[in-house]
Order: structure tokens, then C-alpha cells, then sequence
């Protein structure tokens, strides 16, 4: 048996793929990851989980909440993990899930994310192959994300339709590029502030704002940021969600 049907999941569970485990409940749950080894009728045989963080840790026979990644959402059920005899070999039985539901659609949810912020427009490209000290950039903060835009405090020359260059102070750490390029689809006041928000522009949507020679002038790390990266980050942000769900913030 190579794959397992769950209710509501319209693609079934495999081999090797990757499942969240969560023990005890609120700000002290732990969290961690496994896995998938083999399936045991409906039962699930697991890895050793990984510790990833929090404060609860797992024991034998306790009760966990599984949380599952689709394209269209999280979804969680809950399930009790055992201790499995596969001779030398350690491993761990998830009982048939149980409750299964849909938490949240994945694709660009919104956090909020007070994250440093670097951005830059894009104009006069032929004057950045002559001067050093272009692009300019300026500093600000974000106030939230998500995997397709960021809504950050920028100034009053910012209008709808710009090209922007953003330097995301996260993304680094999280193995995502340096610099990527951004359109600007809104912009508002908010207690005298000017906010602006972004659009990620993913590789093959350069083209349609830039020509060959300008995308040989901007940063390289534009183009690669691709749907595969892009779907990095919905991930990324949605953990953050499960997590401030967790902590009882959302």
C-alpha cells in the first residue's frame, strides 16, 4: 500500500510525505515533524518525529493533532501516536486520523508581520549601469505578508503601477531570495502614515514589465523567484498563522 484516501483530502496521503505533528494545545503546544514510512490499513507508520519547537513534548500513546499541507489549504485531524515494533528499525504508528477538516485556505494568506523592509523604484535603468550609487534604496517596516504581497509603510511618491525592488529582512533566513521585484497595487493613508501595498512579481511575470536588456540591468535574484520559491513562502507564512493560532493570537 503506497498511498492512503482520507475524507476531504482530494489527494491521498504517500509515501515520504511530510506531516506536522502537534501535542498538547495553546502556547505550550510542542510541535514537531515527520515522515510517512508505510500505512498499516488506515493507520499511518511514521519516522521518529523531529523536535521543531515549543513546550510539550511527545510521549507514547499521546494524543496529537496531524496537520496536512494540500495546494488549496491545512488541513488537521487528530490522531493518537504509538510507539511501532519494526524489528531494529524505530518507528511510530499514527491511529486512523480522525475529524478531519479544512483550517485555511494556503494560498496567500495574510499575516500580520512587522518585518524590516528595504525597497527601491525602478527608473532610469540605463543610469544604473553608469552609477554606483543606484538603485536607492530607503528603509521601512512591513505590517503584513503573505506569499503573493506585503503591506508596507512607504512615503508619498509611491503610486499604483510602480516597480519596485524589496528587501524583505526575513526571506534570507529562510532560503528565500535577497531581493525580489514587486508592482505596487494600492496605496492609502493610515494615521497620517502612507502604506502601499505590493505585489511579488514571480520569473515568468518579468517579462511582461520588463524587456531583456532592463532584466540584464536589475538583480539576478528577480528570477528566482519562481512559483517553487513562491509556494516556499505560502508555507512559511502559513506556519506563522498555525503558530499565532496556537499562541491564541488569531
Amino acid at each position: 500500500m503506497v498511498e492512503l484516501t482520507l475524507p476531504k483530502l482530494v489527494q491521498p496521503l504517500v509515501l515520504w510525505e511530510k506531516l506536522e505533528l502537534v501535542v498538547g494545545e495553546g502556547i505550550q503546544a510542542g510541535h514537531y515533524t515527520t515522515r510517512i514510512e508505510d500505512f498499516n490499513g488506515r493507520a499511518i507508520v511514521v519516522s521518529p518525529p523531529e523536535f521543531v519547537g515549543g513546550h510539550t513534548l511527545l510521549s507514547d500513546r499521546a494524543e496529537v493533532m496531524i496537520l496536512i499541507t494540500r495546494d488549496d489549504a491545512i488541513y488537521q485531524c487528530h490522531s493518537r501516536i504509538t510507539r511501532y515494533p519494526a524489528g531494529e528499525k524505530k518507528l511510530f504508528l499514527l491511529a486512523p486520523p480522525q475529524g478531519i477538516k479544512r483550517v485555511q485556505r494556503r494560498q496567500f494568506v495574510r499575516v500580520e508581520a512587522f518585518e524590516r523592509i528595504e525597497y527601491a523604484r525602478i527608473i532610469n535603468l540605463t543610469e544604473w549601469e553608469e552609477r554606483e550609487d543606484l538603485p536607492k534604496w530607503c528603509q521601512s517596516i512591513t505590517s503584513d505578508i503573505s506569499g503573493g504581497g506585503v503591506l508596507m509603510k512607504t512615503d508619498e511618491n509611491t503610486k499604483p503601477g510602480d516597480l519596485l525592488l524589496l528587501k524583505i529582512g526575513v526571506f534570507p533566513e529562510q532560503d528565500l531570495p535577497e531581493i525580489i521585484a514587486a508592482i505596487c497595487r494600492r496605496v492609502f493613508t493610515l494615521d497620517d502614515q502612507v502604506m502601499a501595498g505590493m505585489e511579488f512579481l514571480t520569473a515568468n511575470r518579468l517579462t511582461r514589465h520588463f524587456g531583456i536588456d532592463d532584466l540584464k540591468r536589475l538583480p539576478r535574484s528577480i528570477q528566482d523567484f519562481n512559483r517553487g520559491v513562491q509556494n516556499h513562502l505560502v508555507n512559511y507564512v502559513f506556519q506563522r498563522q498555525i503558530e499565532l493560532r496556537q499562541k491564541g493570537l488569531l
